[in-house]
């Protein structure tokens, strides 16, 4: 019974993911003068790049998914009832 439950899961969350994560990178990205304006003059502007991008990367990941997991959720007790 957990098969089938989880294996549609997996299939909403993959499928509706990138629909939140590609939007909030673009604004995220977009409003990061660290990242939009940097010089890359030394080696402490492209860690700062890569710092920034990665954070950006694993917050909105994060923030993404939970949004899914809501949805998830939300519509799982509109079906019960």
């Amino acid at each position: 019974m957990e098969q089938i439950v989880s294996q549609p899961y997996k299939y909403y969350f993959w499928k509706r993911f990138f629909l939140f994560f590609i939007p909030l990178m673009v604004v995220g990205i977009l409003s990061e003068p660290m990242i939009i304006q940097n010089p890359f003059e030394e080696l402490e502007d492209y860690g700062a790049f890569l710092f920034f991008i990665l954070f950006y990367i694993i917050v909105f990941g994060g923030l993404a998914a939970l949004i899914v997991s809501i949805m998830w959720r939300i519509r799982q007790f509109k079906l019960k009832h």
